[in-house]
């Protein structure tokens, strides 16, 4: 069904709960308005839409997705050093939204083509932008369309034999997380519960009962913390991506008898491509899941060659809510997002670690993530991130930034280690910090850590 189609068929519903649902289909129709106007030109309109205020990001998004429009999404958060980033990848746009921009994106769409190259996109179909930054901290734009992300919305369905999605949504809209939240139950006639996740730990939950919560891991650690375990269970399904959930906070979860369904996916995949249901998480099950309707997952070598089951490789995916491209490169066929992992003999997917992370010391290869699950597994750290630095014996050094839990006395941290990992695998320096600079997915930019972290340990002191 058309977009335009679905939300006039949709109009008026009282979908959302936390925020003004009249409110929203007001603001719907006169952006609707708007881009009546705006597409009778020559091209389709550009439009970067940066906005705190969750109806107008809600309202503008569907809008742009009845039209042949093209939306991107801005955080409305971003600094300095992130528009020094995005602005090289805009072409002249009009700015929709609450939020002061740099006067260099205030240009008309008259002036000149857009950077990117849009000559082989769908006639006729918006294309939504959606910025993505991973690990890696250069942020780049998700090309999709409504039809990439309504098959992940069925995927999404199929997989949980569920056809009315209700979803309660703390994460940021214009994060693919919160926005496929919105997506899931505006077009299956679902409800939408909208909160910040800031209200949600000042002021509790709203009332209402639920089928799927979305989560960071810090997040959910957050809320364990806060005695929050009897609102957490009356969820049918707790996803939690984004970032990996450490051994420590499943084991506590699994012990508070939460229902999490632990997953894989990215903004190229219009959210998660792999699941684990909450039954699997529940009886012991670690690892990320089996692929959704939507993916198929495979694991290869560094040549292309499938690896079988249990061996270690390229986790490699072909979905069709995959994005048309992604910075400036198209995405077709099969795609290698450059984590690391396995399946087993059942389908379920392990994650490994990100291939661009991996720390090579003395000629033996060790994934930070490893490492730092095993940091906070000893419960003396809240926090902690290991990068690899230049070493003029070994290659690289491992190092720890981390953030305490009680004393910064890393040397009984790193006794514990010592009887759970390989030798070269123990980081040989600690940097203590009050807290390590996570986005609100709770990625962080593991090039900037690891940078100021070289300029920490010149002269590194070795942890004996």
């Amino acid at each position: 069904m058309h977009p335009l189609d679905l939300l006039h068929q949709q109009r008026h519903r009282p979908w959302l709960v936390g925020v003004d649902s009249d409110r929203f289909w007001h603001q719907w129709q006169q952006r609707c308005h708007q881009l009546d106007r705006l597409c009778q030109g020559n091209r389709p309109p550009h439009i970067l839409l940066v906005t705190a205020d969750p109806l107008e990001a809600l309202a503008s998004f569907f809008a742009a997705c009845c039209y042949p429009a093209h939306l991107w999404l801005g955080n409305p958060t971003w600094g300095q050093g992130e528009w020094q980033q995005v602005l090289p990848q805009l072409g002249p746009v009009q700015v929709w939204g609450d939020v002061a921009v740099p006067p260099m994106v205030h240009q008309s769409r008259e002036e000149t083509p857009p950077k990117f190259n849009v000559d082989l996109d769908p006639i006729g179909q918006a294309q939504l932008w959606i910025p993505t930054g991973g690990s890696s901290g250069h942020l780049r734009f998700a090309r999709h369309t409504w039809e990439t992300l309504t098959a992940s919305v069925q995927g999404f369905c199929q997989y949980f034999q569920q056809f009315t999605i209700s979803a309660y949504c703390v994460l940021p809209l214009y994060h693919v997380s919160g926005l496929m939240q919105a997506l899931r139950c505006l077009t299956t006639g679902g409800t939408l519960w909208v909160q910040s996740f800031a209200a949600l730990q000042s002021q509790g939950p709203l009332p209402g009962r639920v089928a799927f919560l979305s989560l960071v891991p810090t997040q959910l650690q957050r809320l364990l913390t806060a005695g929050r375990e009897p609102w957490l269970r009356s969820f049918q399904a707790i996803l939690v991506g984004g970032a990996p959930t450490w051994p420590a906070l499943l084991a506590r979860s699994r012990q508070a008898r939460l229902p999490l369904a632990p997953t894989y996916g990215m903004t190229e995949t219009a959210s998660q491509v792999a699941t684990l249901l909450p039954e699997a998480f529940l009886s012991g099950n670690n690892s990320s899941g089996q692929a959704l309707p939507h993916a198929t997952l495979t694991i290869q070598d560094g040549a292309g060659n499938p690896l079988p089951p249990g061996q270690p490789g390229l986790i490699t995916l072909t979905a069709t809510s995959l994005a048309l491209g992604c910075g400036q490169a198209a995405l077709s066929g099969p795609f290698q997002p450059g984590d690391r992992g396995y399946l087993d003999g059942d389908g379920y997917l392990y994650v490994l670690g990100r291939s661009q992370g991996l720390i090579i010391t003395g000629g033996e290869k060790v994934q930070p993530e490893e490492v730092e699950a095993a940091i906070l597994a000893t419960g003396r750290a809240q926090d902690a991130i290991v990068v690899g630095i230049p070493d003029p014996e070994w290659g690289e050094r491992v190092v720890a930034l981390w953030v305490p839990q009680g004393s910064a006395d890393s040397h009984l941290l790193l006794a514990h280690l010592k009887t759970h990992l390989s030798p070269y695998k123990c980081p040989k320096a600690w940097w203590a910090w009050s807290h390590l600079p996570r986005n609100d997915q709770g990625k962080v930019d593991r090039a900037a850590l690891r940078q100021r972290a070289c300029d920490h340990f010149q002269r590194p002191t070795v942890a004996e």
